[in-house]
C-alpha cells in the first residue's frame, strides 16, 4: 500500500491542503465538523497517524458533545474487550465525565433482545454503533429509531437497507480473497478445506466466504471447499465447531475462520493433535494471536487495525450527529496480515 499524503485525505474529507494540515499537526484549531471529517476521511484511507492514533481532541466544549451507545457481541471474546476498551479510548474527548458511553453485549442468536436494546438505548443517546446480524427485526428496531432522529451505525458487519446511518469495518470481499491468495500459496498438497463462520446472517462474514470461494474457484485450486460450520461468534462454539470437522474429516488441510472465538478453533487443533496437518488463516486480534502465530497454530491472521477502526467510528459519529445531512457514512478500514514473522 502506498503512502497517504495529506492531498490524499483533502480529496477525500472535501477540504484544502491546508486546513488537514491544521487538524493532524494541531497548528490551528478548525470547526469541529471539519475536524471530524478530516480524521474519518484520513483513517477510512489508512493514514498511519505518528502517534499511532489521532492527534488528540480539543477539550470538550458545550454543544460539542455526542451521547454514544454501543451495542457488541459479548465480551468473552477477546476481540471485543479489545475493541471495547478502544472505543472507550477514542470516545473520551467527546462526552462528559458524567455521561460516558453506554455499552451492552449480547450474544450473535439473541434477536428479540438485541432489538428490545436498540429501542430502549436509543432514549439516551444520540448515536448507536451496532454489531449485529443482518435480520428483519433487528433491521425493523433500527428504522423504528433512525424516524426518532437517533443514528445507528452498522459496525464491522453491515445491514440490508434499514434507514442506518452508515457503515464501518473492513472490506470483506478483499478479506475473503486475501485469505484465499493465502492458501493458494501456503497449501500445496491436496486436502478439504473448512469455513468457520459467526452465523449465516452477519453479512461481513457471508461475504468474506462468498470472496474465499470466488478465488479459489477462479484460480482452480484442486480442493474441496466444505460447507461453512458456525461458530456463533463464542470460544465454546469455535472448539465444537472446529472439533466437528477435524472429526468427519481426517483429510482436512486447511481451516479459514472470519469468525470470533478462534481461541476455541486453536484450542481443538491443539488438543486433537492437527498443529502440523492444518493450516489455519484466521481474522482477528484476539488474545495471545502473537503466540499461537510464533508456534504454528495460526499462518495467517487478517486483523483490524482496531485504534484506526475506533477512531474512524467516533469520527462518523461526532460528523452524523453534529453536521447536518451529511447522508450515509461508509468508512473502509485497511487491515494488516500478520504472520510468526511481524506479529
Amino acid at each position: 500500500m502506498r503512502n497517504i499524503t495529506i492531498k490524499d485525505i483533502a480529496q477525500q474529507a472535501g477540504v484544502g491542503v491546508a486546513t488537514v494540515d491544521r487538524v493532524l499537526n494541531r497548528r490551528a484549531p478548525v470547526r469541529q465538523e471539519t475536524e471530524a471529517k478530516v480524521i474519518a476521511a484520513a483513517t477510512g484511507l489508512g493514514y498511519r497517524f505518528p502517534q499511532g492514533q489521532p492527534p488528540a481532541s480539543q477539550p470538550v466544549r458545550a454543544g460539542q458533545t455526542v451521547k454514544m451507545g454501543f451495542i457488541l457481541l459479548p465480551k468473552d471474546y477477546s476481540f471485543y474487550q479489545q475493541f471495547c476498551q478502544q472505543l472507550m479510548q477514542q470516545a473520551a474527548p467527546w462526552h462528559h465525565d458524567d455521561s460516558p458511553p453506554e455499552f451492552y453485549f449480547h450474544a450473535i442468536n439473541a434477536i428479540e433482545a438485541t432489538a428490545a436494546r436498540i429501542r430502549e438505548l436509543a432514549t439516551r443517546v444520540d448515536v448507536i454503533g451496532l454489531v449485529a446480524l443482518d435480520n428483519a427485526l433487528i433491521r425493523h428496531a433500527v428504522e423504528e429509531v433512525t424516524r426518532q432522529g437517533v443514528k445507528v451505525f452498522a459496525l464491522l458487519s453491515d445491514l440490508s437497507p434499514c434507514g442506518h446511518a452508515g457503515y464501518i469495518g473492513l472490506d470483506n470481499r478483499k478479506a475473503g480473497r486475501t485469505a484465499a491468495w493465502a492458501v493458494e500459496r501456503l497449501q500445496r498438497k491436496s486436502g478439504k478445506i473448512g469455513i468457520i463462520i459467526g452465523d449465516n446472517q452477519f453479512l461481513c462474514q457471508e461475504t468474506c466466504e462468498i470472496s474465499f470461494r470466488s478465488y479459489l474457484r477462479e484460480r482452480l485450486v484442486g480442493h474441496q471447499i466444505l460447507e461453512p460450520v458456525k461458530s456463533y461468534e463464542n470460544i465454546a462454539g469455535g472448539y465444537l465447531a472446529t472439533t466437528q470437522l477435524l472429526q468427519q474429516h481426517q483429510d482436512l488441510s486447511v481451516i479459514y475462520a472470519p469468525c470470533g472465538g478462534v481461541e476455541g478453533v486453536i484450542n481443538a487443533i491443539e488438543e486433537h493433535g492437527r498443529r502440523e496437518a492444518i493450516t489455519l488463516i484466521s481474522h482477528g486480534p484476539f488474545d495471545n494471536s502473537d503466540l499461537a502465530l510464533i508456534n504454528g497454530t495460526v499462518e495467517l491472521i487478517v486483523a483490524h487495525r482496531l485504534t484506526e477502526l475506533s477512531a474512524a467510528v467516533i469520527a462518523a459519529f461526532r460528523q452524523s450527529v453534529l453536521e447536518k445531512n451529511s447522508g450515509f457514512i461508509n468508512h473502509t478500514c485497511p487491515f494488516e496480515l500478520l504472520t510468526a514473522e511481524n506479529c
